[in-house]
This record gives C-alpha cells, sequence and structure tokens, in this order.
C-alpha cells in the first residue's frame, strides 16, 4: 500500500495511565518518526479522556496501540477501538486478555506442548491469609532456592526480582503485589535471554531474526536497565542455525496458540545444551531505539517504518 491509499491520518496511541508510561511514550514518539519517514502522515495521541473525541474530530483512519502495560495490553484500548469501528494494529480484546495472564498463557502453551517455566502461582491473599511461613519451604522444596518473582500481569521487568534462598522470597513477594495481587514464582534459568518477533503481511506469518540481549551484571531485572544503552546491548545470537530456526518456528506456534494477530513478541531462555523456555509472548512489542523490534527489523533486511506502515494497511484492509 502506497501512501496515498491512507486516505486520512493514522493515530499512534501512547502514554496511558500504566506504571510504563514513560516507556510508551518513547515508543511511541520513536514510531511516529519512523512512520513519516515513509510519507505517512502520524501523529501521537494519549491515552487520556478526550482520545476517543480527537480521533473522530480528526478523522483518524486506523491507530497503532504503542501502549505498554495495563489499559495497552490487557484489552482496554483494544475493546474501545472496536467499539468505535476503528481499525488498528493488534490482537483482537479477547485474545489480549488471555495473553496479559502470564499463567493463563502458559497453561495454553504448555498444552500446546511448548515448553514455558516451571512455577507457582500465588496471589496476594493467599500469603496473607496463609502466612509466608507456611508456603515458602514448599515454594523453594519445589523450584529450587534460586527463582524469579514477577507479577502474573505486566511488563518491562516491574516488580521482577531475582532470589537466591528461601529468606528474601517474602521481601520479594510484598514487591511484585505492589504491582499485582497475584504473583508469579518460577524456577530460575540460567542461559541466554533471546527474543523473536513475528508479524504478519501478505506472505502469511513471518519471524524476524532472533535476538540476543545481554544485560549489564546486576541488572537484569532493572527496569531502567531495559531502555539505557549503557545497561543493555541487543546482539545476533551466537547459537546454532538449527536452534535459531526452532525458537522462529516455537514463536510462531505461540503467536497462534494464543490467537493473536498482527505483531507478537516472543521471549525466551536459552540455556547453555540448547535446551530452552518460553517466558511469555507480549502483544505490544516497544519500538523504543534500544527495543528488539526495531532491531530485529534492521536485522531482518526491513525498517521498523516499512513494518509499521505494512501492519496499518493489513489493518485498513481488515475493515
Amino acid at each position: 500500500m502506497t501512501t496515498d491509499e491512507f486516505a486520512g491520518p493514522v493515530a499512534v496511541i501512547a502514554g496511558g495511565l500504566s506504571h510504563e508510561r514513560d516507556v510508551s511514550l518513547a515508543s511511541g514518539r520513536n514510531l511516529v518518526r519512523e512512520l513519516r519517514a515513509r510519507g505517512v502522515e502520524a501523529h501521537a495521541y494519549d491515552f487520556d479522556r478526550q482520545l476517543l473525541h480527537s480521533l473522530e474530530r480528526d478523522k483518524v483512519v486506523a491507530a497503532f496501540p504503542a501502549l505498554h502495560g495495563q489499559f495497552g495490553e490487557d484489552g482496554e484500548i483494544q475493546t474501545l477501538l472496536e467499539l468505535i469501528g476503528l481499525p488498528y494494529v493488534g490482537s483482537r480484546s479477547r485474545a489480549c486478555k488471555v495473553a496479559w495472564d502470564k499463567g493463563a498463557a502458559r497453561e495454553l502453551l504448555h498444552r500446546a506442548g511448548i515448553p514455558t517455566p516451571d512455577s507457582v502461582g500465588l496471589s496476594a491473599t493467599t500469603f496473607r491469609d496463609i502466612g509466608a511461613s507456611a508456603l515458602m519451604e514448599h515454594v523453594m522444596h519445589r523450584l529450587g532456592h534460586r527463582v524469579v518473582v514477577k507479577p502474573a500481569r505486566g511488563g518491562s521487568a516491574l516488580g521482577v526480582t531475582g532470589v537466591d534462598g528461601l529468606g528474601a522470597l517474602p521481601s520479594a513477594l510484598v514487591e511484585t503485589y505492589a504491582y499485582c495481587e497475584d504473583a508469579l514464582v518460577e524456577r530460575f534459568y540460567d542461559g541466554v535471554d533471546v527474543s523473536v518477533v513475528c508479524h504478519e503481511s501478505t506472505d502469511g506469518l513471518r519471524s524476524l531474526s532472533p535476538v540476543a540481549i545481554e544485560y549489564e551484571r546486576g541488572h537484569e531485572f532493572d527496569f531502567s536497565a531495559r531502555y539505557t544503552a549503557e545497561f543493555v546491548s541487543l546482539l545476533t545470537p551466537d547459537l546454532p542455525d538449527d536452534l535459531l530456526t526452532r525458537l522462529g518456528e516455537v514463536a510462531r506456534k505461540a503467536h497462534r496458540v494464543l490467537g493473536l494477530d498482527d505483531l507478537s513478541r516472543s521471549d525466551f531462555l536459552v540455556s547453555p545444551d540448547g535446551g530452552f523456555v518460553l517466558l511469555e509472548t507480549a502483544i505490544t512489542p516497544g519500538t523504543t531505539e534500544t527495543s528488539v523490534l526495531p532491531f530485529a527489523c534492521t536485522a531482518s533486511g526491513t525498517s521498523l517504518g516499512e513494518v509499521a506502515q505494512g501492519l496499518l494497511a493489513r489493518a485498513i484492509g481488515r475493515s
């Protein structure tokens, strides 16, 4: 689709009210810049009380949600856009709700034969009513003394803590409950972080080149480090070609199993022996300058702007 075929402006919806607001704004700015470089009339819109009115007033023809966290990945913005009949990039609201909940998504992936981390779900209510001492030993006995505690719903490492030993687990759970009333405690897996972006086009579902993520030691679970070039490096994985191909296949399978549309990013941990687990599949990959998606586009011989333009054309075509 050429830019002339967009019958009006397109909206990049960013910001919002979640803990990931600043990251979302950065994603939105970069996405708008990339689309404008390709001649698309793209404008940034904040997720606020004026959003629906502004979209209708400006005769926006399609939207690209770049909201991270609550309201962006939990199906809320998708529900609103479906309500007003505005074409948008991304998964339908019902699929978003499933993918947003790590426990529910992992159950579906596990049933489909996709390896996921061994984990235990603990709600804040259970933690408070049953008591830490009655739970912690059983959790560690099942998962081992090194675990990762994370919100069952959320992203960008917010509320995520690596725990080494029984004594630190209760405080890690309390920190997680500040972000979500449900926590996942999962077995620690040592290995390489590898992410695979999938996107749909006229040629079907495609996985872009896998991307390895290396964090400065001590910043593996640091929210700010994920968006600071000083602390994170994106690389082409030093892994066998057949393993990289397999990761792409599994990422595409996860995309389909969760019923997703247009775009997703699957995050893996790959162990030294070549085994791997799928940590999660995100429906709104970041588009900041230090995010996986722009790097994967370049590594695959395309660009963020080209992929985004194609996805917007696809959204308009569906309508």
